[in-house]
Parts: structure tokens; C-alpha cells; sequence
């Protein structure tokens, strides 16, 4: 996997990591759908599966997937060390550390295998590279086992589509009610596709099929925000 840009990790170092969830509070209700479509997907797995959270950040999704699912295990990856700190934090505070495991670094650093499912949430869109982020969608693919189902989320646009700058537009008056200011939001827009990738949905899915999963099938959209379900093949 292609590291993140600096700028990028700024936003994830020691002094971001403590507060990183409360900045995008008023926007939690996409992150529930997110985890909704995880917890239902994830259901059919055996009791005690073992998931892999690629670039886990706080693990916010393991909090919840933990408390519904309490012989579930998890592997925490994510290159920032003081996230992982937070979400072994909350790991610990609410009674689950003992099922997880935290890795610093890449998907691809990490040995284990045999994982029955995946999540990568809000993650690849970093990769603006199209070889880097398929390389990334393969190393998920290597340590699952057949048939592992992976729930990946992006933010993701086809910006050839006229419909697009209206979307866009949506998207940053969502992005105001976190406290993003105009000058903010501004730049956001005029670097889209700079910070973040500017593949659009059919290019993201053929990076997944390229990686080894099966056709995506795309199951949520907020926003700028959507979601596919696959599986190793």
C-alpha cells in the first residue's frame, strides 16, 4: 500500500487523534449506516469470526460490531499509532481489548490470514494512485479466506457527470455543519481529486474485481460517500 501524503496524516497525528471523532459528530448518522450495513452482512459469519478493520483509525466500527457480536475477534490495522491508541482506549474502557489485536502500520505489514471478513471504511480514497489503491484492495483480498465478505467505503464521484458539481455542492453544506468554514470548504473543493482519489464508481469497482474480489455491489450512498459489499473469490 501506497503511504497516505503527509498532509493526510497530519490530520491523524497525537494532537488530531483524541478529538477526530467529535469533529464529524454531526455527520454520525453516516456513520451508523455504514455500520448498519456491516452488522447485517457480518451476521451470517460464524460467532467467533475473525475481521480484519483495515485502516481502523479509532475503531469506531469495531465498537459497535464488538457489542452486538461478543465472540467476534478483530485486527486493528492502521498506520497512525496514536488513533490505534484511542480505539485500544475504547477497547479496553468498554470490555472487548481481549478479542482484538492492534497493528501499526500497513495491510500488507500484517501476516496473519484466514480472516472472515473485512471492513475498509473511508480508507483507499487516500490512494489516488490507481495501481497503489488496487494493490491495497489485493492485500485485503490475500488475507481473507473464500468468500470472506469485504464492505469497503469511499468518498467517490463520477466528476464527468453533469449532476456532479450540484452533489458537490450538497456534499459541502454537509460538511459545514461540522465546522468546516467557507475558506475551508472552498479548498476542499478546489482539491478534491488531490487529497482524495478521483476514481469514479465503475473504476473503484473494477480495482476491487482486479484485487480478487468478486463484481462489487453497491449498497449505500450519502453524499459523496458510497459503499460496495463483495467477497474474496
Amino acid at each position: 500500500m501506497t503511504p497516505p501524503t503527509r498532509p493526510v496524516m497530519a490530520a491523524f497525528n497525537a494532537d488530531q487523534a483524541p478529538t477526530y471523532d467529535d469533529r464529524f459528530a454531526q455527520m454520525s448518522a453516516i456513520r451508523d449506516m455504514m455500520h448498519l450495513v456491516a452488522r447485517a452482512e457480518f451476521a451470517r459469519l460464524p460467532a467467533d469470526a475473525r475481521i480484519l478493520i483495515a485502516g481502523a483509525g479509532t475503531g469506531a466500527e469495531v465498537r459497535t460490531l464488538a457489542a452486538v457480536f461478543p465472540e467476534m475477534r478483530f485486527a486493528l490495522i492502521d498506520p497512525s499509532g496514536p488513533m490505534l491508541d484511542v480505539a485500544r482506549t475504547h477497547a479496553e474502557t468498554e470490555g472487548f481489548a481481549s478479542r482484538c489485536s492492534f497493528h501499526i502500520g500497513y495491510v500488507e505489514d500484517v501476516d496473519e490470514t484466514g480472516f472472515d471478513g473485512a471492513t475498509s471504511l473511508l480508507v483507499s480514497h487516500f490512494l489516488t494512485d490507481a495501481a497503489g489503491r488496487t494493490a491495497y484492495f489485493r492485500s485485503i483480498a490475500g488475507r481473507l479466506v473464500p468468500g470472506a465478505p469485504l464492505f469497503n467505503a469511499d468518498l467517490c464521484a463520477d466528476r464527468s457527470d453533469t449532476g456532479f458539481p450540484r452533489l458537490l455542492e450538497t456534499w459541502l453544506n454537509m460538511t459545514a455543519l461540522t465546522g468546516m468554514t467557507a475558506e475551508g470548504r472552498a479548498h476542499y473543493a478546489n482539491t478534491f481529486g488531490q487529497d482524495f482519489a478521483v476514481h469514479g464508481p465503475s473504476e473503484v469497482e473494477g480495482m476491487l474485481e482486479n484485487a480478487g474480489f468478486a463484481r462489487p455491489v453497491q449498497c449505500l450512498q450519502a453524499g459523496l460517500i458510497r459503499g460496495w459489499m463483495t467477497a474474496k473469490v
